[in-house]
């Protein structure tokens, strides 16, 4: 059985969201408070074996399931990594606001999350037809 390939410029949105949380996660391994959803983060929550680290390896889970998703083009990796995106930078983001963090990483998350799940359920619409 095989797979329809979904349309390019859904697997284009989709590889843009990982790149883009490429582009904020891998320089923030060597300073984790380089990342916007990490610059509030001090003393030992702000190391890579603590708090940051673990936010860190999950954005970058993300985005490698997200890449994945988008070479393959099929309906399900790409489902998987629009909704990882979307769900946990969405959950990120509203944490942030309701402790009182919130500032450029809430916003960024907000908006990967918005448009992560958005991406999911146009998927799902486009393969449930």
């Amino acid at each position: 059985m095989t797979e329809q390939k979904l349309p390019l410029w859904m697997r284009g949105v989709l590889a843009l969201l990982a790149l883009i949380i490429f582009a904020f996660t891998l320089p923030a391994y060597a300073n984790p408070t380089s990342n916007p959803g990490l610059a509030i983060l001090t003393g030992e929550a702000a190391t890579l074996g603590s708090l940051a680290g673990a936010f860190l390896g999950r954005q970058l889970t993300l985005a490698l399931i997200a890449g994945f998703g988008a070479m393959r083009g099929t309906a399900t990796p790409m489902m998987i990594g629009a909704f990882g995106i979307g769900f946990f930078n969405l959950h990120d983001a509203v944490f942030l606001s309701l402790f009182g963090a919130g500032g450029p990483g809430a916003i960024a998350g907000l908006i990967l999350g918005v448009v992560g799940l958005g991406l999911m359920l146009l998927i799902y619409r486009r393969t449930a037809a």
